[in-house]
C-alpha cells in the first residue's frame, strides 16, 4: 500500500518553523540529521506523517522555485475554530478564512511560516 512518506520544506528559520509545528499541531523531532551537506530536522505529526525541514543558511536564498510544485500541506485537525484563532492571535493570515468544502469539512487556508501554505481540515 503506498502512502506519503513525507513532505520536505525549506526554512529561512527552522526553529521559528519547528516552534510553529510543535505549538499548533503536536508535531515532535524525531530526528535531526546532516544530508549532502545539509541540517535537516524530521518532525512527527500524529501516526504516520512526517514533515523534514530543511535548513536554510540565512545568506542563501531560498532555493525553491517561486512557482513550486507543492500547492498546499492539508492537515487534519481536531477543533478547528480554537486552533484558527490561536494562529490569528500569532499574527497568521488566512487568505481562505474558516468555511465549509463541498464534502462538509470545515476548512481554513493559512500561510505558516515562510509562507509555507497549509489546509487545515476538520472532519468532525
Amino acid at each position: 500500500m503506498a502512502f506519503i512518506e513525507h513532505v520536505h520544506i525549506h526554512a529561512s528559520n527552522p526553529g521559528k518553523t519547528i516552534d510553529f509545528f510543535k505549538a499548533f499541531f503536536g508535531a515532535r523531532v524525531i530526528k535531526e540529521l546532516e544530508n549532502l551537506g545539509r541540517k535537516i530536522t524530521i518532525l512527527s505529526i500524529g501516526d504516520k506523517s512526517n514533515l523534514s525541514i530543511l535548513h536554510i543558511p540565512p545568506a542563501v536564498e531560498n532555493p525553491a522555485p517561486e512557482n513550486a510544485s507543492i500547492d498546499h500541506i492539508g492537515i487534519a485537525v481536531e477543533n478547528i475554530e480554537d486552533l484558527v484563532r490561536r494562529l490569528k492571535e500569532e499574527g497568521y493570515r488566512f487568505p481562505v478564512d474558516l468555511t465549509r468544502s463541498v464534502s462538509g469539512a470545515k476548512i481554513a487556508f493559512c500561510l505558516g511560516p515562510d509562507n509555507v501554505y497549509l489546509e487545515l481540515i476538520d472532519r468532525t
